[in-house]
């Protein structure tokens, strides 16, 4: 309405700015379904992030959090260096 984004369109440039922003533009197509729901879940978690922050929760449960987000960034480096060994592998058995 009033020439706005539609709801799939900005999905697409959620999930755009997701890929750049950890690298995974190179994933198999089949794996891009389960991107779109992480990348959903954590835009989620990111209002959650953000409440506890404002609701000057005690520290433990702030820690928490810091590092329940840190380790998701080490997932998604796991995964590239996954995804970037297994490229290897298929152009070394091709070969």
């Amino acid at each position: 309405m009033f020439g706005g984004k539609s709801k799939e369109e900005k999905q697409q440039e959620q999930l755009q700015k997701f890929q750049e922003k950890y690298h995974i533009d190179e994933l198999d197509p089949k794996d891009l379904e389960n991107v779109k729901q992480i990348a959903s879940d954590l835009a989620g978690n990111g209002f959650l992030k953000a409440g506890i922050a404002l609701s000057f929760s005690n520290a433990a449960d702030e820690a928490e959090v810091t590092y329940l987000s840190a380790l998701v960034e080490q997932n998604w480096i796991i995964m590239n260096q996954l995804n970037r060994l297994n490229k290897s592998i298929e152009e070394l058995q091709s070969k």
